[in-house]
């Protein structure tokens, strides 16, 4: 057998020597650059820094403000944060980054500072119930903000329904209700009666003159007393004397009213709107005084700014005295819910109103059609004319939770309620079976039409 020449095992030495090299020169290329690859993919990682801070959180014109300083090293999407709010009760309102707006747009870039607000959330000051501290959260990372013990303001969700639960009763003769605060009038100027009263009747005995606003939403269908005052509670009845003062009847309408003298089925006296009202929110005011210490009495009625109808109260065969000011004793004066036998398009029961009511304000004088127009056009809430406003309520539905209150005192003139021998402002609710206690979560909608 023949033996490889030395030439060809050379040449043999040298390709297998090459190959070799390829090989080797592959896989460590192919291992280096994958840890290379994968060293610079962590390095990337870890010097991505998400960093930031909140200061300045403040309330103006109803808006909650703060400052954000972003001083990682990437930008921060404000669409993906949340911010939780906590007040000096412990409740929480939980707000997402959606519902946050930034003056120089929602992604803030690294090493800049932004001024933002909180969108539909309305904020006032309050120093009963207010909101302690706030926390916004990034991408797992939060950072806390105590709020100064001298910027005290709370904060209200954007609108929601109070319906009637209909599997309580299909008929809106249960549900739940507010319960005003009281006073005791010990002498009536108007000859009427004395004792306990609820707020409307305080108001109205002790300056002769009394302008609720009352700012609701009616949906399809809504119907019900928004306003009212009775000699007996919730749900019993009936008394001596019952007045749903403002409410919308089974056919739409929009009604007010008051009756002179021991009941209603003697002949009450109404103003309402020419036709059916439309769903949506609408401001109503109702407005009753007395011209004199004996009278003559008058109500008047407005809507969305409108002037709708006044007329002056007459006597009945037993009495010529306004049940507002004093007929018989009237503690129960309520938000929500009235006695509605004998009144025109009630359903001669507890009425309860199947929509929204957001805010009331009763004011100790009689509004003009100007003011009444202003108010309109300035929305809720607000602290027009603020020397005759008596106190303003609005709706606080995260006060459930922990509080038998669900309208919360937005504006309180102390001196006014002071005057009439009231210091306690809160409004308590009353649940289906007469008893004082929170309502639950499911009486509320979210509601996103905003007037």
């Amino acid at each position: 057998m023949k033996s490889i020449s030395p030439i060809i095992a050379s040449i043999l030495i040298i390709v297998m020597t090459v190959a070799i090299a390829g090989l080797f020169y592959a896989f460590t290329s192919g291992i280096f650059g994958s840890l290379t690859q994968s060293s610079s993919q962590q390095i990337q990682q870890q010097s991505q820094i998400i960093s930031f801070t909140i200061n300045n959180v403040y309330c103006s014109n109803n808006i909650v403000y703060f400052n954000i300083y972003n001083n990682g090293n990437i930008p921060i999407n404000i669409n993906n944060s949340q911010i939780i709010f906590t007040d000096n009760n412990g409740n929480t309102i939980s707000v997402n980054g959606n519902n946050i707006i930034c003056n120089n747009g929602n992604v803030i870039p690294s090493g800049s500072n932004s001024l933002c607000y909180i969108n539909l959330y309305s904020c006032f000051y309050n120093y009963t119930n207010y909101i302690k501290s706030i926390n916004f959260v990034y991408n797992g990372i939060s950072y806390n903000y105590n709020i100064p013990n001298n910027n005290n303001f709370n904060l209200v969700p954007p609108p929601f329904f109070q319906p009637t639960n209909l599997t309580i009763s299909s008929s809106n003769s249960q549900g739940y209700l507010a319960q005003l605060p009281q006073c005791t009038i010990t002498s009536n100027p108007y000859s009427g009666y004395t004792g306990t009263y609820g707020l409307f009747n305080c108001i109205a005995i002790n300056y002769g003159a009394i302008s609720a606003v009352v700012w609701f939403y009616k949906p399809s269908g809504g119907q019900g007393v928004m306003l009212s005052f009775q000699d007996f509670y919730y749900p019993n009845g009936p008394g001596g004397g019952w007045t749903p003062w403002l409410y919308v009847g089974r056919n739409n309408y929009l009604y007010a009213g008051d009756t002179f003298g021991c009941s209603a089925l003697l002949g009450m006296q109404v103003v309402s709107t020419s036709s059916a009202i439309t769903p949506g929110w609408h401001m109503a005011v109702v407005e009753e005084w007395a011209s004199s210490k004996s009278g003559p009495y008058y109500l008047a009625l407005y809507l969305d700014g409108q002037f709708i109808s006044q007329i002056q109260i007459q006597p009945t065969s037993c009495g010529s005295l306004p049940q507002l000011f004093g007929a018989f004793n009237y503690p129960s004066d309520d938000i929500g819910t009235g006695y509605t036998v004998a009144w025109p398009y009630g359903n001669n029961n507890w009425f309860f109103f199947n929509g929204t009511i957001a805010y009331i304000a009763p004011y100790n004088t009689i509004l003009s059609q100007t003011q009444v127009q202003q108010l309109y056009q300035s929305g809720f809430p607000n602290t027009l004319y603020s020397n005759n406003l008596v106190i303003a309520y609005i709706l606080d539905p995260t006060y459930y939770n922990n509080n038998s209150y669900y309208f919360i005192p937005y504006y309180v003139n102390t001196q006014l309620m002071s005057q009439m021998g009231i210091n306690n402002y809160n409004t308590t609710s009353i649940t289906p079976s007469g008893n004082a206690g929170p309502i639950p979560g499911s009486q509320f909608v979210y509601e996103s039409n905003l007037p």
